[in-house]
C-alpha cells in the first residue's frame, strides 16, 4: 500500500478550515483520500460554510458532527450542513477511503434571491446538522454517485493518482459546476427542523460559542503553558463544563487537543525549518525535549528526527 504524506488543514483560530479548492477560482473542492492521511486517522475538527459530502468507498468511516457520531459502513454516506463543528476518525486506526466533496454555497447565491432565501433556511443552526445517505434510498443514491462523479471530473482520486490531483492537462471545469449545483440542489430543502425551541437553540449557539473561543485561545496561545483553568476562562465556565463542551462539540479533551495543536505545529517546523528538536520543543510549548519526543513517537510512530527525514526526502 502506497504511504502518503499527513494532510494538514488550513485552519484559522476559531477553527474555521480555509478550504482549499482544486480550482482556486471555483468554491468546489473534491477528492477520494484514505482516512490516513490524517494523523492519528483523525481528521482535526473543524467547520467551514461550505457544505461537505461524504461517501464512504471501503472501511468503516467514524464522523462527527456538533456532538453526533454517525457511522459509516461501505456505499452509505453523509451531508455535512454549513457552520457546523466535524472531523471524521477511527478510534481503532483502521483505514478506511472515502470520497469528500465541499461545495461553497456562494456557487449559487447570487443567482436569485430565492436561491439565496433556500441556502439561508437549509443553514440555520436549527435546522439539521446532517443528513445520513443511503444506496437504498433512490434520490440519496443519486447524491453518493455524484460525489464520485465531481471527484472524477476534478481528479481528485488519490488512488488514481498517485498521492494528488493530477495537473497534466487542464480540468474542465463546467460538468463539475453543473454536477456541484446539483448536488446543492438535492439536499438543500431536505435539512429538517431540530424541533429545538428558541430557548434550547439559544443556548445551543451559546454553548458552540463558548467552545470557539476556548479552541481559539489554544489555537492563538500553544506555545504558553495553558492550564485547564486558563482554557475554562476564555469560554467563562467552569473546568469541569470546559472538559464536557470540549468532548461534545471537539471530542477531545482540552488537554488532549492542545497536544494535537503542538503537534500539528511541531511537524510543521520539522518539515520547513532547521531547528533542533529542543528549539522546536520550546516553540511548541512542551515543557522539554524529552517530553516532546515521547508525545510525538507515540502520535506517530516517528521520532521527530525520523520525520523530518522522511518529510524531507
Amino acid at each position: 500500500m502506497p504511504q502518503y504524506e499527513h494532510r494538514r488543514l488550513d485552519l484559522l483560530s476559531d477553527l474555521s478550515e480555509r478550504v482549499r479548492y482544486n480550482l482556486a477560482e471555483i468554491p468546489i473542492y473534491a477528492s477520494r483520500d484514505p482516512l490516513s492521511i490524517y494523523a492519528d486517522y483523525r481528521c482535526p475538527c473543524h467547520w467551514h460554510r461550505d457544505l461537505e459530502y461524504i461517501h464512504v468507498v471501503s472501511g468503516t468511516l467514524r464522523y462527527f458532527v456538533n456532538g453526533e457520531i454517525f457511522v459509516l459502513q461501505p456505499g452509505e454516506g453523509l451531508v455535512v450542513n454549513a457552520n457546523r463543528l466535524h472531523y471524521g476518525f477511527s478510534p481503532e486506526h483502521r483505514e478506511s477511503w472515502f470520497s469528500c466533496a465541499v461545495i461553497g454555497p456562494s456557487l449559487i447565491e447570487s443567482l436569485t434571491g430565492d436561491v439565496a432565501a433556500r441556502c439561508e433556511r437549509a443553514f440555520d443552526q436549527r435546522r439539521d446538522d446532517a443528513l445520513r445517505l443511503s444506496p437504498d434510498v433512490p434520490w440519496q443514491f443519486d447524491v453518493l454517485t455524484d460525489i464520485d462523479r465531481l471527484v472524477v471530473q476534478l481528479r481528485g482520486d488519490r488512488r488514481r493518482n498517485g498521492g494528488g490531483t493530477d495537473s497534466r492537462t487542464p480540468i474542465d471545469p463546467l460538468p463539475a459546476v453543473a454536477t456541484a449545483i446539483g448536488l446543492l440542489d438535492a439536499v438543500l430543502d431536505r435539512f429538517g427542523d431540530s424541533g429545538d425551541d428558541d430557548g434550547q437553540n439559544v443556548d445551543e449557539q451559546r454553548r458552540r460559542i463558548d467552545v470557539l473561543n476556548m479552541t481559539g485561545l489554544i489555537q492563538q496561545r500553544f506555545a504558553e503553558p495553558l492550564s485547564l483553568s486558563d482554557i475554562a476562562a476564555a469560554g467563562r465556565v467552569s473546568r469541569s463544563q470546559c472538559c464536557l463542551l470540549f468532548k461534545r462539540y471537539v471530542g477531545h479533551t482540552p488537554n488532549e487537543y492542545l497536544t494535537e495543536r503542538r503537534v500539528e505545529e511541531a511537524k510543521r517546523l520539522l518539515a520547513g525549518t532547521d531547528g533542533s528538536v529542543t528549539e522546536i520543543a520550546k516553540a511548541c510549548g512542551f515543557s522539554s525535549p524529552s517530553y516532546f519526543i515521547s508525545v510525538f513517537r507515540r502520535r506517530l510512530g516517528a521520532t521527530p528526527k525520523e520525520y523530518r527525514m522522511r518529510a524531507v526526502r
